[in-house]
């Protein structure tokens, strides 16, 4: 009989909506993950995020035991020995160089109450270097702190009041869901929605009409709607008289421009500037949401400024159904004393906008170790280049995440980090007003720990673990002291969000805490500041938030080969770009490839990409962004990235193209074919399983790769296509033309050349040991790629080495594992092109004895054979990526 529950939780990623969630539980497991319909706000929405959040918890590529380096591999370890030796190397530190040589290095995937308890830890023992400043929004909130005194955005259910509600380079649908009712709900009463964004996202499904300023153009735009505001005489006159300071000076600024010539820097017509303006004045109140883009410039605070003063001079401040409404203060609702800062002198700060040169630069003392939670740094902060080089300087790296990221290449230790479906603790928003619940659905997976019991654990090393030695129930009873006082209690939050009592409407008294307690314009403007496109590289690289990930939440199977950019059809055809081609883009940091999209409708002078993919699967465009800070609020402005697109040319790697042949369904091309495409070759994938012709010879074609399969090599009555495949084989290797044969490729490949295929009698499966033999150590793929990972064996037949074969790696129970034959044909017996996906539907298909040429060898395995197999195959899994991306590269460079 099923034991089924329901768990009320809040989700605690890094986006506004903070939904509130009911996970369903079924003997113990998780099985499902949906919205809560009690929760005020949300209602039971939940994204596409959230539902995929399952597959996370419990996929392949989840690291669940701690992990430590010994000579550049993983190693499964204890706790005890994993915290022992990072106590170790905080004492060593602290103690030879002080404790600011160690940088703490907080990110934002997870914003919860307990997560403050972090730097409290390394402010009892004596204060270390953190960062300040942000790679998301503190340019928007410092921006409307000049205008406000204090930004505080309308309560999200004030927007119902609203008769237009303008989406400034905002997208409900992809990262606020919660809004998308309500711009309906506008719409219906007859309202209107307007989106002004430099691309039309997929929240124009929501809109009336879409706005396509260019990038950082939103300042001119905001000035020229407050002219014509202005020229119709429908300002709002009381309020300016009243309730706000600096508008003569502002006024100054907008004499400086005609409305054309604003509009013609804004990017947009005159008519868009006029619909804006008309909007303003007749559908009031108006509530202006402001997006997370339009931070990501240098002088971001010009255009949220001129925004601001667009919603004072129309009248749209301070009234319900109005603002200008950015976010809200997700850690106002804790004791912030309890952060420990006051414990210590000031300790050293380095800015995280261009955080790779401040610890490269950083000296008495230098950055010697480095202690990172809830970020990817190598993936999400700008100029990878330089953030690398500053990970490598660093002597001690210690990351605590889930999955092996970008960042955990350059980590000695790796601490597992349970997930918010296996912790206690509590939740508030910035994109609302109620803090959640977080509730432990269940236990923690393998021996994950929250980042609360790593602490606490880790304290108890040092002299101060009486200080942190308390239950996350009574450390949350002290953190949310505010919230207490503010009429929640445990009890009750631990069941439902509770609302803070912030106000509906702020500034409703038209009261600013500001110098003067009134609204203050923007009374400086240089116009000078928003560049103009550079010919060179005239286009600016907007990388976005994807629409079913939060940030580089993915695991390497996830990634596609290679990034999407698209590009408006008109520019990729005037520069003979193809769609679905790759391309190489590039910007004055560097370059990368990507896959282009030619897309009708969007502007031409910008290139869309979502943000977040991981520069080890190809991805990572931060590889080209900018490294600096905005001007206001130390944001992170990488849509100042200005970028070129370029056909692939054919040289030693990019644009060759290769013949793919794939003998099933279940033995795709995984990360061989993966890291040819990333490596900029042209794939054709012919199946002739599935009646697909072989061409006739390699005209066309620089290499050839035959993958595995279930069929057997020397069977040509089942597979008729062999004969026809192996003369395709030779026919490469006499132009020579690189030949790759993979399982059933290998076996091929040798019958090809003289060799015998022949059954073994017996199946080798797993992850086995394999040793290269001295010709494979000189061998030119082989040799560079080495040392060798496990690798995944799945086959029941073997082969003789064909005459004039040299065998490169060999195997205890099958020996012939890999050789090269003729010009530059080679044989991989083992699968070296397995990810995670591939290889757990290949374990899971065999266990429960799914593939039925197999099913005699299945006694052989015992379930205990299959645990310590799940439990080993992210670190197997990502070694032999690692491996199998140097073999492709030195393999494609021979075509």
């Amino acid at each position: 009989m099923s034991d089924i529950k329901t768990v009320i939780t809040t989700c605690t990623r890094d986006c506004p909506n903070a939904c509130g969630l009911v996970a369903t539980v079924r003997n113990g497991r998780l099985t499902g993950l949906a919205g809560n319909p009690a929760h005020p706000l949300t209602r039971g929405v939940a994204c596409v995020k959230a539902a995929r959040y399952v597959k996370r918890v419990y996929g392949p590529e989840r690291i669940t035991h701690p992990m430590i380096r010994v000579h550049g591999r993983w190693v499964r370890t204890g706790w005890d020995e994993a915290l022992d030796l990072v106590a170790e190397r905080l004492k060593k530190y602290a103690s030879e160089s002080g404790t600011e040589s160690i940088l703490y290095y907080q990110g934002y995937g997870e914003r919860t109450a307990l997560k403050l308890l972090n730097k409290y830890f390394f402010n009892l023992f004596g204060g270390v270097t953190t960062l300040r400043g942000s790679l998301c929004g503190g340019t928007g909130q410092a921006s409307q702190n000049l205008d406000l005194g204090e930004r505080i955005s309308h309560d999200p259910l004030d927007h119902y009041h609203s008769q237009a509600m303008i989406l400034w380079a905002r997208n409900p649908v992809s990262t606020n869901i919660s809004l998308t009712a309500i711009a309906r709900d506008i719409r219906k009463r007859g309202g209107t929605v307007l989106l002004i964004d430099p691309m039309r996202s997929k929240s124009a499904v929501l809109a009336d009409h879409h706005i396509a300023p260019r990038p950082g153009g939103d300042v001119f735009l905001a000035m020229a709607a407050a002219k014509l505001v202005l020229a119709a005489g429908a300002e709002d006159r009381e309020f300016l008289a009243r309730h706000a300071v600096g508008l003569e000076a502002y006024l100054e600024i907008l004499a400086g421009f005609s409305v054309d010539d604003l509009c013609r820097r804004a990017g947009v017509s005159r008519g868009e500037a006029e619909l804006l303006a008309e909007t303003l004045m007749a559908k009031k109140p108006a509530s202006i949401l402001l997006g997370w883009g339009l931070h990501r410039h240098e002088y971001a605070h010009y255009g949220i400024r001129a925004i601001d003063a667009l919603g004072a001079i129309c009248g749209n401040l301070g009234v319900p159904g109005g603002g200008v409404s950015q976010g809200f203060e997700e850690y106002g609702p804790y004791d912030q004393t309890l952060w420990g800062d006051g414990l210590n002198p000031p300790r050293r700060t380095l800015l995280l906008p261009v955080i790779g040169q401040e610890i490269l630069a950083a000296k008495d003392p230098a950055i010697r170790m480095i202690y990172v939670t809830a970020a990817n740094p190598l993936c999400m902060a700008p100029n990878t280049a330089a953030v690398a080089a500053a990970f490598r300087k660093a002597e001690f790296v210690v990351y605590s995440g889930h999955y092996m990221d970008d960042t955990s290449d350059f980590a000695h230790v790796f601490l597992p980090a349970t997930t918010f479906l296996e912790e206690t603790d509590v939740m508030a928003s910035y994109g609302h007003n109620y803090v959640g619940p977080v509730n432990p659905a269940i236990a923690p997976v393998g021996e994950c720990k929250s980042e609360f019991r790593m602490f606490y654990e880790l304290a108890a090393r040092f002299p101060f673990a009486a200080d942190f030695r308390k239950s996350e129930e009574a450390w949350l009873s002290e953190l949310c002291a505010p919230v207490w006082e503010q009429g929640g209690d445990p009890d009750t939050l631990r069941k439902e969000a509770f609302r803070l009592n912030a106000p509906m409407v702020p500034y409703a008294d038209k009261v600013f805490p500001t110098p003067s307690g009134k609204f203050q314009f923007m009374t400086a403007f240089d116009p000078s500041r928003i560049p103009e496109p550079d010919p060179a590289y005239p286009y600016r690289l907007l990388t976005i938030a994807p629409h079913g990930y939060i940030c580089s939440e993915r695991t390497m199977a996830d990634h596609e080969p290679l990034p999407v950019v698209r590009l408006a059809a008109s520019e990729a055809a005037r520069r003979g770009l193809a769609d679905g081609r790759p391309v190489v883009v590039k910007s004055l940091l560097g370059e990368a490839l990507a896959t282009l999209r030619a897309e009708e409708g969007l502007r031409p002078d910008i290139l869309v990409a979502d943000r977040g993919g991981w520069t080890k699967a190809g991805h990572g465009l931060n590889r080209l962004t900018r490294d600096m800070a905005s001007r206001v609020g130390n944001g992170t402005p990488y849509y100042e990235t200005a970028v070129t697109v370029n056909p692939v040319l054919s040289d030693v790697s990019m644009g060759r193209r290769i013949l793919v042949v794939q003998h099933s369904d279940r033995a795709p091309g995984g990360d061989f074919v993966k890291g040819l495409a990333r490596l900029g070759a042209i794939l054709t994938t012919v199946q002739p399983a599935k009646g697909q012709g072989l061409p006739p010879s390699p005209e066309g074609f620089d290499a050839l790769v035959v993958l595995g399969g279930p069929q057997h090599a020397y069977d040509d009555a089942a597979s008729p296509h062999f004969p026809a495949l192996l003369a395709l084989m030779r026919a490469f290797d006499a132009e020579n033309r690189p030949v790759a044969g993979i399982c059933l490729g290998a076996q091929l490949l040798a019958r090809a050349h003289g060799g015998r295929p022949w059954p073994m009698g017996r199946l080798e499966f797993g992850f086995t040991p394999l040793e290269a033999t001295a010709e494979g150590e000189a061998d030119p793929v082989l040799g560079p790629a080495l040392p060798l990972p496990r690798l995944m064996e799945f086959h029941e037949d073997s082969f003789d080495l064909p005459p004039g074969a040299v065998a490169l790696v060999a195997g205890q129970d099958c020996p012939n594992q890999c050789f090269r034959v003729g010009a530059a044909s080679y044989g991989f017996q083992f699968h070296l092109e397995v990810d995670s996906v591939i290889a757990s539907n290949w374990i899971t298909l065999f266990r429960q004895g799914g593939i039925e040429t197999y099913a005699p060898y299945r006694e052989a395995y015992d379930e205990t054979y299959f645990a310590g197999l799940a439990a080993d195959l992210p670190v197997l899994v990502a070694e032999s990526q690692e491996f199998c991306r140097r073999v492709v590269r030195n393999w494609l460079a021979l075509a």
